[in-house]
């Protein structure tokens, strides 16, 4: 079986200095790490995990996932686990200070080399999460994708239908919630109008993919994450960012463990302009205007209640604590750009759009 090639992080036991290396052997990866740490070639060093654990065998080598952080240790050398390197610099900044609180002086006074050790794992368990951060196949990190039932064989792949399911719930939820009103139901004109923009919304969302690109971290554009897979809150409806905690921002990598992605599930694509309350309401009153004017000419604005429903020009990305559910009283649609006229001027190619003023006509809609 032909072995793989695989990257390490590799440190001397000060972990002062951290550098990247390939290799696809234990032995490999003494030699070069000698090499990159500028410890002599005849020095005989052991491997370590950061927790302390030591790397000695081949066979328990190749089971490490890649980016794995490794120490190399010298003979006349004592390895720092994550619990010493804390405990050290609490001494060095003077630990009689950080007693002072009479609450601190309780925790740290009994047993603090152990609270710390803890303290450690937390740190070192973190670190071997933001690891797993860079792998992407169901192989290399298949704890990610434990629980699932898909077949996806990728985290992109995954992401990316998990946003196309957001957005064509949308687009299901609209329909349900227009062909259960009573316009829809009892004007057949309403209903010829209607099926037509869901046909047309329809053709759109199949072209753009249903915007799985939202949650995708490889996409070439329009993913709301950074490379390598970070999402940040846009805060509530009627704010420009994220203020939690006087500005921290909430933040989220679901690419890093199956705990962060099961908690980005409650993570919402927010709609400033509220589907239920405010778009469905007004994409019914465009289709009853066009139908009682009698223009032929007219169409509803497709782009523009698209716009509304499935992209990012009114969807923001929140976390559940800035997901408001009230009513967005300031967050409305544009009258004037409900309906599509035809003038003399769309004969060269321009379109007109016409005010349709009229309040919304009653829809009872599910809530967003």
């Amino acid at each position: 079986m032909t072995v793989q090639l695989k990257g390490f992080k590799i440190s001397d036991v000060k972990q002062s200095r951290v550098v990247g290396i390939a290799c696809k052997s234990l032995t490999e990866l003494r030699n070069k790490g000698k090499a990159k740490l500028k410890i002599p070639s005849k020095n005989k060093v052991r491997v370590f995990l950061p927790d302390g654990t030591e790397v000695e065998s081949e066979e328990y080598f190749q089971t490490l996932p890649n980016q794995a952080v490794l120490l190399l240790k010298q003979d006349h050398e004592k390895i720092l686990t994550g619990a010493d390197l804390i405990y050290n610099a609490l001494k060095y900044v003077n630990i009689d200070i950080i007693r002072a609180g009479e609450k601190v002086q309780t925790f740290l006074d009994e047993n603090i080399k152990e609270k710390v050790r803890v303290l450690a794992e937390v740190v070192n368990n973190k670190r071997n999460e933001e690891c797993k951060t860079y792998l992407s196949g169901k192989s290399d990190d298949p704890d990610w994708f434990h629980g699932l039932e898909t077949n996806a064989n990728t985290k992109e792949a995954f992401m990316f239908r998990r946003s196309q399911e957001r957005i064509r719930g949308y687009f299901y939820k609209t329909r349900s919630d227009i062909k259960k009103s009573k316009l829809y139901t009892d004007n057949n004109e309403m209903r010829t109008v209607l099926d037509e923009v869901f046909l047309d919304f329809s053709k759109s969302l199949n072209k753009d993919h249903y915007f799985g690109c939202l949650f995708d971290r490889s996409a070439a554009e329009g993913a709301l994450c950074d490379k390598l897979g970070k999402f940040r809150c846009f805060g509530v409806w009627k704010s420009n960012e994220c203020t939690y905690n006087g500005g921290r921002t909430h933040e989220i990598n679901p690419y890093t463990s199956r705990e962060e992605r099961i908690v980005f599930s409650t993570w919402n694509l927010d709609h400033q302009v509220e589907r239920s309350r405010t778009v469905v309401p007004a994409l019914m009153n465009a289709a009853e205007f066009i139908i009682s004017n009698g223009n032929t000419n007219a169409t509803v604005n497709v782009p523009y209640f698209y716009s509304l429903l499935f992209t990012t020009q009114n969807l923001r990305l929140v976390h559940i604590v800035c997901h408001d559910k009230g009513k967005h009283f300031t967050a409305q649609c544009d009258p004037k750009k409900f309906v599509l006229g035809i003038s003399s001027s769309c004969r060269e190619g321009k379109s007109e759009s016409k005010n349709v003023s009229s309040p919304p006509p009653e829809v009872t809609c599910s809530a967003d």
